[in-house]
């Protein structure tokens, strides 16, 4: 399994907006082969930053995701609502394991 962690900082008054573009994500990224899980959140103490979550099978899926007509648009949606660029990291989980 692999996760994704992604961060963006939106500009002041954007949110809402950012959210909704967001929103547009959730179903057909869900809907993709190997998602198990595409979540995203407000951070508590910074209603500007938002941190998606994802849980993917492998990294086969994650380059799928990344080559869909609704993650290529996101880019040009979110232009010019941001606060500099996301931060994406991809972890590895496959090889954790639990007691």
């Amino acid at each position: 399994m692999h996760i994704i962690v992604a961060e963006m900082k939106v500009l002041p008054g954007r949110v809402e907006q950012v959210t909704a573009i967001l929103e547009t994500m959730l179903e057909p990224s869900r809907a993709e082969p190997g998602c198990i899980s595409y979540r995203f959140f407000r951070s508590h103490d910074d209603s500007d930053s938002i941190m998606f979550y994802e849980q993917w099978r492998d990294m086969p899926a994650i380059e799928f995701h990344f080559a869909t007509s609704h993650f290529q648009a996101l880019g040009g949606q979110l232009e010019g609502l941001l606060d500099g660029e996301p931060s994406i990291d991809v972890f590895d989980a496959s090889a954790v394991s639990v007691p």
